[in-house]
């Protein structure tokens, strides 16, 4: 299914480098960061895998979720809002969408150099029917990302990953030919 490719491409194993804290990415365990990426591979069709997937986070992540590395706050904001399309029952999958999507439209705000944070987002927001309005977030995100990486932005979202996440966008976001540009350019820069 297209979500499951999208989430495939964007969550692949890959190195995670220390990086500033505003890309979100900054004190997160690589482990612990690897799994939720292997993981969501798998969620968005799997209401076993995400619930599964919360509970680790809940398990290796402080009481208060807010306390945590803001990159693994998107991953969980991103799986709350997965059990909105999981939920059997129209008003709990449009609160727990709605949710989620609140959640990440904060970390983008406090952490708008994050490129994954971001790309969750987009993920996330290119996925929902259009009864969310968010098809206009899509592109917004889509062309920052692509800023980002024309930038060479984010040192935590590097190596096989990064390239991975630059495929993705080029063959799922459907750039503009500008952003298109932009992230061809990234994926043939050296790292």
């Amino acid at each position: 299914m297209r979500a499951a490719g999208i989430v495939a491409a964007l969550l692949g194993a890959a190195a995670v480098w220390a990086a500033p804290a505003e890309s979100g990415a900054r004190d997160s365990d690589p482990a612990l960061l690897d799994q939720m990426r292997r993981g969501f591979e798998i969620a968005p069709e799997s209401e076993p895998e995400t619930r599964a997937l919360l509970a680790v986070l809940d398990e290796r992540l402080p009481a208060d979720p807010a306390a945590g590395p803001p990159v693994l706050q998107a991953y969980r904001a991103a799986l709350e809002g997965l059990l909105g399309k999981h939920g059997h029952l129209p008003w709990d999958k449009y609160k727990r969408t709605k949710a989620g999507l609140a959640k990440l439209d904060a970390l983008v705000a406090a952490h708008p150099d994050s490129i994954e944070i971001r790309a969750l987002r987009f993920s996330f927001c290119s996925q929902l029917p259009d009864l969310f309005k968010k098809g206009p977030q899509a592109a917004a995100d889509l062309a920052a990302l692509a800023d980002q990486f024309g930038r060479g932005g984010d040192p935590s979202v590097a190596g096989p990953y990064r390239r991975d996440l630059i495929r993705w966008l080029l063959r799922i976001g459907n750039p503009a030919p500008g952003d298109r540009q932009k992230l061809e350019a990234a994926l043939g820069a050296p790292e």
